[in-house]
């Protein structure tokens, strides 16, 4: 699947992330959408950043297991 659509995934799906920026930076929090379309509002627990969508690179989401 396509980092785009993991991206929708985590947001629908209230799954927090883990960001693989294209400068090799990664960011983990929880994504959000704004009023623009080309960014993404990450939750973190350093506080909210938003990201350029052009600017993620890879998508990893953390699914949590309920027992």
């Amino acid at each position: 699947m396509d980092s785009m659509h993991e991206l929708k995934m985590a947001v629908t799906l209230e799954h927090e992330v883990v960001l693989t920026l294209e400068s090799g930076e990664s960011v983990v929090g929880l994504p959000k959408w704004g009023s623009n379309p080309e960014k993404v509002q990450i939750r973190t627990i350093e506080g909210a950043v938003w990201l350029m969508l052009d600017e993620v690179k890879h998508v990893t989401r953390i699914i949590p297991f309920q027992f």
